[in-house]
């Protein structure tokens, strides 16, 4: 009998043989291409098996070591101290509060803060002077590009009723008792003809020499220094980082006698740091154009910090 090519049967009923094996690898063992591929795909399919195996050991381990840890640390408490009680967890959060308070108010100075007079965003400033010493108060720019814009709360004044009048008619106030509250009057926009920018990233609290000083905001004292003002008179630099804004450097010059040093906390409107430093005896003060006297006054600004507590960099402004 004619077998057909294609189609080979047996000699008794010409039906099909089955074949020789299930298994790719030998069915193509005479296709020496189609055998290399089907080698590769058994490879990968045989790593990625044992991979996932590993896998899943590793995650057993993991979870058996969890499971010892969460075993011995609890033994370890019971058997190190006795459990506690309500009453003694009362009374030791009591105490935590308690010696807190204390803290608290042994370093907070009495009294009221002075009123509020800026921001910047959320970040309030304290009047740094006792509010009725105060003569006036004046926004200009800063000499360093790293200063930060401050908004006033209180309205600008007219400057040219300012410069006739010597001042913008501020009424004294005599004593502050509801801080913190906003400072009232106006405030003078004066510009600095070498420097750039809207008169706003710096400012001039005016005051007599010798007024007490305080922290315009509530942080930490990072550096007090001294330094040569224009390279020519002594003066000093007072460093705060307000509490919660790492990134912001609170500078003061124009001071004298500080009475601070790096790491003391200060509470803004409260803590005195230094006192006004008179240098309208060597110094023509663009604020003196403004007022009844020389124009001596604390200066203040904010410069934003590359790195949080880090003063490289950072110039004194005036």
């Amino acid at each position: 009998m004619r077998r057909h090519p294609h189609n080979p049967g047996s000699a008794s009923g010409g039906r099909s043989r089955r074949p020789l094996s299930d298994d790719p690898l030998v069915r193509h063992a005479g296709d020496p291409r189609r055998r290399q591929i089907l080698e590769q795909r058994h490879l990968r399919l045989r790593e990625q098996r044992r991979r996932a195996t590993q896998r899943a050991l590793y995650l057993q381990i993991a979870a058996l070591v969890t499971v010892v840890s969460l075993l011995v640390g609890i033994v370890w408490t019971v058997t190190r101290d006795p459990a506690p009680t309500a009453a003694s967890g009362q009374a030791h959060a009591g105490t935590v509060a308690e010696l807190a308070d204390k803290m608290a108010v042994a370093k907070k100075p009495p009294g009221d803060p002075t009123p509020f007079f800026a921001r910047y965003r959320s970040l309030h400033l304290y009047l740094p002077i006792p509010p009725g010493t105060l003569t006036e108060i004046a926004f200009h720019q800063a000499s360093s590009d790293v200063a930060l814009h401050m908004e006033s709360l209180l309205p600008d004044a007219d400057m040219g009723t300012a410069a006739s009048t010597r001042g913008t008619g501020r009424v004294k106030v005599v004593d502050q008792t509801a801080g913190p509250a906003e400072l009232k009057g106006e405030v003078l926009r004066m510009w600095r003809s070498n420097r750039t920018g809207p008169p706003d990233t710096a400012v001039d609290i005016g005051a007599a020499p010798g007024t007490p000083v305080f922290a315009p905001v509530t942080g930490t004292v990072v550096e007090v220094r001294a330094y040569r003002l224009y390279d020519k008179h002594d003066d000093y630099e007072i460093h705060i980082q307000p509490a919660g804004w790492p990134e912001i450097d609170v500078v003061l010059i124009h001071v004298d006698a500080p009475c601070v040093e790096a790491g003391d906390q200060v509470f803004g409107g409260l803590t005195q740091i230094a006192e006004v430093r008179r240098l309208s005896d060597r110094v023509d003060h663009q604020l003196g154009g403004y007022t009844a006297d020389g124009g001596d006054h604390v200066h203040i600004q904010l410069n934003r910090t590359a790195v949080p507590g880090r003063l490289d960099g950072l110039t004194e402004g005036s």
